[in-house]
């Protein structure tokens, strides 16, 4: 208290101050976007004031309709500051460093590199007001019972725990890589809205999505704020937004500020961001690097016998057979001479599972054809001691013929894989690591599926094969976020990206639960290999252009461009934080190049990451 007028800062109060706030302006309906504290305040507002706010949009911070339990240990740890704030001394230390307690939260909350110093300092002047430290104090000991709500607002507190839901359209924005409220902290929130609901998440973004991807920000609130009359285009959307203000329906709207990524393009045709690693007589597809530096690829004998399906590339360019030359001795001319379980087929990936594994993923299907019986499997080999210690054949309920298993993830704490089914019939296949069951989950789901209005172009034209197909990949690409909450994935032959919370891929759970689960995360383009980096930024291949893309909220971006990207892969990320990436030639394989030798020569490149 200060001059005998409290310092409250509880979202109930600051709400009475945006009534005050309308009236003022003589607003009697409005639509209100709110981030953070702002979310907690635009819900108090719906709730306390329904007959006038309209629409509302609630960005990185869930509702508290129906009060506030205590939360899980794993979010208890991300809100340390809350607790650290209802003790005396963690009080005092906030007052006598209020620049530092405010700057760990910038750097722990958003992936490296989304503010600048000129920004922290700008924002920094108003951390001076006398009252910030009161007011903020009181905010976080309010909403815990630690302290008493401003007197004036215990009414709207209270209606907000006594409300369990509200019905007036809402859109919730998440960023995929929050540090304090990640997407498993809002997984419940389309419960809280009996009405219209979007929940948006954006890849690569943090806590403040307004700022490291306004743009995406500001076409969804565009749009949820446009109503029903909103338009795809973005200007009519602009157009409808301004009719509804000019019959007096008011937006207290969240101000974004744009950031653009830098991009790498070509120069007489070669990009000199893009580092050439090794070279291979055989087509290419996985790679994968280890934590410790180490170097794996994969060849999935589409088109020639390779003598090698899994390879360690040593210092020197080699290729050395791995784990050893016998799991690597399989021959498409000696089909019926080896036992499939023993032996390396035709692998499509490789992938480490951050525990001191390195998985090989085998479709056991030799030219991308037929399965043979028993051959589908994941074979899990020990980094540290170079020796296969568990296969898990995937049975033919679930590797389905004409089924190919493309792709892998795996979830933080090892226990389960997540695979695409690039087939005749795309699905996303779990697989439990340490039972072996597997389950195939958005089975001939059209998000699994080809797009049949997309056509693979290359330099503008229709690839084809002699007789006029088309490459037809369904899922293909997948990428799994930091925490292992949300999944992502696409049909190569699609333009649409897609995300599910992969507590949906349950075995228990119904497929018409899995379905209401999906959210369309972006329309993107033709793009086999998924990425999501260790900074938390989503990376895509694009085949057509030459290029790699990565996400930047829900606009895809350019990275980089290079003609040496004949087909760009499959992705891997090196202890560094640098990017590899295998080219494929796809389109240069006898498939599609009449005339084309068997084998073809085939790349592994590199990339550091801009921002």
């Amino acid at each position: 208290i200060h001059d005998g007028v409290p310092r409250t800062g509880n979202s109930g109060i600051h709400a009475l101050d945006q009534i005050a706030l309308m009236d003022a302006l003589g607003v009697d309906r409005f639509m209100v976007a709110g981030h953070d504290w702002g979310s907690s305040i635009a819900e108090a507002l719906a709730v306390g004031w329904p007959d006038r706010v309209e629409r509302i949009a609630m960005l990185s911070t869930p509702p508290r309709l129906g009060g506030m339990p205590t939360p899980p240990f794993w979010h208890a740890q991300r809100q340390w500051y809350h607790w650290f704030m209802a003790t005396a001394r963690g009080a005092q230390a906030v007052r006598d460093d209020r620049r530092g307690f405010a700057r760990t939260h910038w750097d722990n909350w958003s992936p490296p590199g989304w503010y600048d110093e000129a920004t922290f300092a700008r924002v920094a002047r108003s951390w001076d007001n006398p009252d910030w430290v009161d007011v903020t104090l009181h905010s976080y000991r309010a909403r815990w019972g630690e302290a008493e709500p401003d007197p004036r607002s215990a009414w709207l507190e209270d209606k907000v725990k006594a409300t369990t839901t509200l019905s007036l359209p809402a859109i919730y924005v998440q960023g995929a890589v929050d540090g304090v409220n990640p997407p498993a902290a809002s997984q419940g929130v389309s419960r809280k809205f009996s009405g219209p609901f979007d929940y948006v998440l954006l890849p690569g973004v943090g806590h403040f999505p307004q700022r490291e991807a306004a743009d995406a920000v500001a076409r969804h609130l565009i749009q949820h704020f446009g109503g029903d009359d909103a338009a795809r285009d973005h200007t009519k959307q602009e157009t409808s937004m301004a009719k509804k203000i000019g019959t007096g329906v008011g937006i207290v709207a969240v101000a974004a500020a744009l950031m653009v990524g830098g991009a790498a393009y070509a120069q007489g045709g070669r990009s000199g961001a893009l580092t050439q690693e090794a070279q291979f007589d055989h087509q290419v597809t996985g790679v994968a690097v280890t934590a410790d530096g180490r170097r794996f690829v994969s060849f999935p004998r589409w088109t020639d016998d390779a003598p090698i399906s899994v390879a360690e590339v040593m210092k020197d360019g080699s290729l050395r057979p791995y784990p050893d030359a016998r799991w690597n001795s399989w021959r498409n001319a000696r089909a019926n001479e080896l036992p499939v379980e023993q032996h390396f087929v035709c692998v499509q990936s490789i992938v480490p599972d951050g525990h001191g594994n390195l998985w090989v993923l085998d479709p056991g299907a030799p030219g991308n054809e037929k399965i043979l019986p028993g051959a589908p499997k994941l074979v899990k080999i020990d980094l540290a001691t170079n020796q296969v210690t568990k296969t898990i054949a995937v049975p033919g309920d679930v590797a389905l013929q004409g089924t190919y298993l493309n792709d892998i993830r795996f979830s933080p704490d090892g226990r389960l894989g997540y695979i695409t089914d690039s087939g005749t019939r795309g699905a996303i296949i779990v697989v439990d690591l340490a039972t072996g069951d597997s389950w195939r989950a958005l089975d001939g789901h059209p998000s699994t599926q080809v797009d049949k209005t997309v056509t693979v172009t290359i330099d503008g034209k229709p690839l084809r094969r002699p007789d006029g197909r088309q490459p037809a990949f369904a899922a293909d690409g997948i990428a799994i976020s930091g925490d292992g909450a949300t999944l992502y994935f696409q049909a190569l032959t699609g333009k649409t990206l897609y995300a599910i919370p992969t507590a949906q891929l349950r075995k228990d759970v119904g497929e018409a639960d899995r379905a209401r689960a999906l959210t369309i995360v972006a329309r993107t383009h033709v793009a086999d290999g998924l990425w999501m980096s260790k900074a938390g930024t989503l990376y895509l291949t694009s085949p057509t252009d030459y290029s790699i893309k990565r996400l930047n909220g829900a606009r895809v971006e350019n990275v980089l461009t290079d003609k040496r990207l004949r087909w760009p892969d499959t992705f891997s990320e090196g202890p560094d934080g640098r990017i590899y990436v295998t080219a494929s030639h796809i389109q240069d394989t006898s498939w599609f190049t009449p005339g084309a030798p068997p084998s073809i020569r085939t790349q592994l490149f590199s990339f550091s990451p801009t921002r």
